[in-house]
């Protein structure tokens, strides 16, 4: 009995697993499409490749010169009156190599502040997926609102066919106003599928953004939610200018290009080269020991160093170039999150109102009989063109707050 409730036990958790990972994965909501576009995303796996390679250089630069052991053997007679083991000489020596001027200090330096460039393009390579990703979710919503207002227009009109169809039989209404019936329903038909066709087509292109290859059919869920608050743009500016992260990067790669053109100076130095060792000439042992130093009469480094200098003015214009783009594009952003959102307002104060009272009116007029058809087809049609209008504008509000977040750098809260 005890095995037989564990198998059951077991099958009810397996089964529970199943249908929960059926249920997220038949679903896309916000969270999950980013949380899975960081995770899995092709393009962010590269750039991730990318920054755990010039992780290499920080392992380089903590490594000393190899050692160096040379062996010789001289004196090998080939002709001549003295004997060989009066003559011969053979040695070894083992050498070590000394930097000089902090070399490997400032190499540690150079690589670590690369490295925290690298990591500050990561994260800017992020910020552009995540709003990429984040726009595509809300074409999706948006594709699947037009299909809700199609399939609502659609059976709209079915409701008013069958209405027509018995008045049409009672004699109350002449034949062509069945056939306009018709007509608009079939139009309503063709919209709904067209809908239909733009949201699979937006959901397709979600999931090929995710890094997915099976492009099975998944049901977009959320909302394009408002909320009506007000942001100061100066706080906005500071913001950018302070979190961007490819601000951050560039000043990054500025304190780089300096720490490369300390490295650089450090290199005009010479290096020793210490040496001790083992000799033997004939029947004697003997001990050497001695430096080498080269000389650094031609080649100080001077390439090197001018590189370097270059590499600094370009990382500094390259800075100012990006703190103006960015203060651009805060404005830029802002001025259309607050026109999207006086139109958003305006839709929900006045506009979604009028439309669904004319269309009340319009229909009531009709089914009564005091109104032709046409200006209740003209109701409905109005009614629903404004409803995918505020949710377009809805759309364009929040591709404008994303274009804000992506501007500053973070995630805004209005």
């Amino acid at each position: 009995m005890i095995r037989k409730l564990i198998v059951w036990i077991a099958l009810i958790m397996l089964f529970t697993v199943v249908a929960h990972s059926q249920e997220s994965t038949g679903t896309l909501t916000l969270d999950r499409v980013v949380s899975t576009y960081i995770e899995r995303n092709l393009e962010l796996q590269a750039a991730r490749y990318r920054l755990e390679r010039t992780k290499a250089d920080q392992i380089a630069a903590r490594l000393r010169p190899n050692p160096g052991i040379t062996i010789t053997a001289e004196n090998f007679v080939f002709t001549g009156p003295t004997p060989f083991s009066r003559l011969y000489e053979v040695a070894t020596s083992y050498s070590e190599t000394i930097e000089l001027g902090g070399k490997r200090k400032l190499r540690e330096s150079a690589a670590d502040a690369t490295v925290s460039a690298a990591e500050a393009q990561f994260a800017d390579a992020i910020r552009r997926g995540v709003a990429a990703v984040k726009r595509l979710y809300y074409e999706a919503v948006l594709a699947r609102y037009n299909v809700e207002v199609a399939s609502e227009n659609r059976q709209m009109f079915g409701q008013l066919l069958q209405m027509n169809q018995s008045r049409f039989e009672e004699g109350a209404i002449p034949e062509a106003d069945l056939i306009k019936v018709r007509l608009e329903r079939i139009k309503f038909d063709s919209a709904l599928k067209q809908a239909d066709l733009n949201l699979r087509q937006a959901t397709i292109r979600l999931l090929e953004r995710l890094g997915e290859s099976n492009f099975a059919k998944q049901e977009v869920i959320g909302e394009i939610n408002f909320t009506a608050a007000n942001t100061s743009l100066e706080s906005l500016r500071q913001q950018a200018l302070a979190e961007r992260p490819d601000i951050q990067a560039a000043m990054r790669e500025l304190n780089a290009a300096e720490e490369r053109l300390a490295l650089e100076r450090a290199r005009a130095l010479p290096d020793l080269t210490p040496f001790v060792g083992y000799k033997r000439v004939a029947m004697d042992n003997s001990v050497l020991f001695g430096i080498s130093v080269p000389l650094r009469i031609r080649d100080r480094n001077q390439a090197g160093i001018a590189r370097a200098e270059t590499d600094i003015k370009t990382a500094q214009t390259q800075l100012q170039l990006l703190k103006n783009r960015a203060l651009a594009d805060v404005e830029t952003a802002y001025e259309a999150f607050q026109t999207a959102r006086e139109q958003v307002q305006t839709f929900r104060s006045e506009l979604l109102g009028q439309a669904d009272e004319s269309r009340t009116i319009a229909l009531a007029a009709y089914e009564e009989g005091g109104s032709d058809l046409l200006p209740f087809l003209e109701a409905q049609r109005t009614r629903a063109e404004v409803r995918q209008q505020y949710f377009r504008t809805l759309f364009e509000y929040r591709s404008s707050l994303i274009d804000l977040e992506l501007a500053v750098g973070r995630e805004i809260q209005p």
